[in-house]
C-alpha cells in the first residue's frame, strides 16, 4: 500500500494518538483501583470491565510509544515489543464483548444466574487472552528472505509490516469482524427480548439510570394476625348476642366492610428489610398472636415473570460495552476496507479517525463503568471530599457503621423506626385491652 502521509500529518495523528491514549491510562487506572479497593464498585456486571481493562493497558502502553517505535527501526527491540503488545491486546475487547454477549444469551435465555456465569469466567479470560497471544508470540520469529519479519513499521507505530497486511486481515481484523457479528446477532436477540419487555423495563433504555429497577426493591411485609376473643374484648356482664360492630375495636385495624361477624383483624405494616420482631417468650399476648408472616414482594413488574433483575443488568452492561466497542472498531474497520479495496491510495481522515478512537477504547470503557456505578462514584467522591461516606461531613451526615450512603441510610433507620413503634403501639393496645 503507498502511504503518502506528510510528516505534519503524521505529527498531528502521533499527538492525538498519545493523548487519547493518557485519557485511557487515567480510567484504566480508576477502573482497576476502585474496583478492587473501592466499595460498591465490586459488583458483577462491573467485572467484565475489570477483565478487559488488562488488554486495554497494553494496548495504551503501545499506543504511548507512538513512532518512536517506527524510529528505532525494524529489528530494535522497543520496535518489536510495540507490535508485539498491538497484535495481542488490540483485538482482545471484542472478544470479551462476543464472551459477554454469550453470558447474556445464558442469563436471559437460559435461566443462568451471575454466580453461575462467573464459574465460567476463567474459561473466558484463557480462551480470550490465549488466542491472541499464540498468534503475537508467533510472529516474533518469523523471518523470511522475500518479505522480511513480520512484525515493523507500519505508519503511526510498529505492528504487522505492510509487506504481511494479509496478517492483519487473517489474524486480526477477520477474528474481530466474526466476534462482532455473533455478538451483534446475540444482542438483537436479546434486545428483541428487552423491546418485548419494554413497558416492564422502564428506565432500562436510558444509559444515566444507573439502576432500572430502582424501584423494584423486595419488601418485608409483615402479616400480623391477632385471633379475635370476645371474652378478652367486652366488658364484664356484656350480653354475647351483641351485634359485632357494637364490639370494642383493636387500634390499627379497619371496620368489617359487612355486617357479618370478622373473626380475624389483620394489622399489615410495610417497611424495608429489617430483622423480625420476636416476642419475649414471658410475654402474655405472644401465645395468642401467631409468628409474623414474611412476604416478599416486588413493587415494579419488571422483576415479575420469573425474570432476575440481575440478569437485566448484567444484559444493560454488556449493551453498553458493546455499543462503546462499536465507537472504536467502525471508523478502524472502514479504514481497513477501504485500504483493502484501494491499495494505492492513502485517506488521512480515516488514518486519522483511527488514531483517534483505538486508544481511546480504555476510557470509553470507563465511562460506561462510571456511568452504571454513578450511586458508588458518588459516595466516592463525598469520602474524597469530605462531604459524607465513612466520615461524615457537613453535607452528608453520619453514615452507617462502616460507611456507605448516609442519606438512605438516615431513611431506613427512620422507617424501620417508625414502623417497628407503630407495630409496638398496635401490640400494647391489644394486651391492654386483653389485661381489661
Amino acid at each position: 500500500m503507498a502511504v503518502t502521509a506528510t510528516p505534519s500529518q503524521v505529527n498531528a495523528m502521533m499527538i492525538t494518538e498519545r493523548v487519547t491514549s493518557i485519557f485511557s491510562l487515567l480510567g484504566i487506572l480508576f477502573i482497576l483501583a476502585t474496583f478492587l479497593l473501592g466499595r460498591g464498585f465490586d459488583k458483577p456486571i462491573n467485572r467484565l470491565f475489570f477483565f478487559a481493562s488488562f488488554s486495554n493497558l497494553g494496548m495504551n502502553i503501545a499506543a504511548l510509544i507512538a513512532e518512536d517505535g517506527v524510529s528505532a527501526g525494524q529489528n530494535s527491540s522497543l520496535c518489536q515489543f510495540q507490535a508485539f503488545a498491538i497484535q495481542w491486546f488490540l483485538g482482545v475487547d471484542t472478544l470479551w464483548a462476543l464472551c459477554m454477549g454469550f453470558n447474556v444469551y445464558l442469563a436471559l435465555f437460559r435461566g443462568w444466574t451471575s454466580e453461575r456465569m462467573r464459574r465460567q469466567e476463567w474459561k473466558y479470560f484463557l480462551a480470550c487472552y490465549g488466542c491472541s497471544f499464540i498468534p503475537a508470540l508467533v510472529y516474533l520469529f518469523v523471518n523470511t528472505k522475500s518479505r522480511g519479519k513480520i512484525y515493523g513499521p507500519a505508519l503511526l507505530w510498529c505492528w504487522v509490516s505492510p509487506k504481511w497486511d494479509f496478517l492483519r486481515v487473517a489474524t486480526l481484523y477477520g477474528i474481530v469482524w466474526v466476534a462482532l457479528l455473533f455478538a451483534w446477532i446475540i444482542y438483537l436477540m436479546a434486545f428483541r427480548k428487552v423491546w418485548n419487555n419494554r413497558h416492564q423495563l422502564q428506565g432500562f433504555f436510558n444509559p444515566f439510570n444507573e439502576n432500572p429497577f430502582e424501584g423494584t426493591v423486595t419488601t418485608e411485609v409483615d402479616v400480623t394476625t391477632y385471633a379475635r376473643r370476645d371474652s378478652a374484648l367486652k366488658p364484664a356482664g356484656h350480653n354475647t348476642t351483641t351485634a359485632p360492630d357494637a364490639e370494642l375495636a383493636i387500634p390499627g385495624t379497619e371496620p368489617a366492610p359487612t355486617a357479618g361477624f370478622d373473626p380475624y383483624s389483620v394489622n399489615v405494616e410495610a417497611a424495608p428489610p429489617a430483622p423480625p420482631h420476636r416476642h419475649h417468650r414471658s410475654d402474655p399476648t405472644a401465645s395468642a398472636a401467631p409468628d409474623l408472616l414474611r412476604v416478599r414482594a416486588l413493587t415494579r413488574t419488571a422483576a415479575l415473570r420469573e425474570t432476575n433483575p440481575e440478569a437485566w443488568l448484567y444484559a444493560r452492561v454488556a449493551f453498553l460495552f458493546f455499543g462503546a466497542l462499536l465507537l472504536s472498531w467502525v471508523p478502524s474497520s472502514a479504514n481497513r476496507l477501504y485500504a483493502l479495496a484501494h491499495p494505492a491510495r492513502y485517506s488521512f481522515g480515516l488514518n486519522y479517525a483511527e488514531a483517534l478512537v483505538l486508544p481511546l477504547q480504555g476510557f470509553c470503557n470507563a465511562l460506561v463503568y462510571a456511568v452504571t456505578s454513578r450511586s458508588a462514584c458518588r459516595d466516592l467522591w463525598r469520602s474524597v471530599a469530605g462531604t459524607g461516606g465513612g466520615g461524615g461531613g457537613a453535607v452528608g451526615g453520619k453514615a452507617a457503621s462502616g460507611g456507605g450512603k448516609a442519606g438512605d441510610t438516615r431513611l431506613v433507620r427512620f422507617t424501620g423506626r417508625r414502623t417497628s413503634r407503630r407495630l409496638e403501639s398496635d401490640e400494647s393496645s391489644v394486651a391492654s385491652l386483653r389485661r381489661h
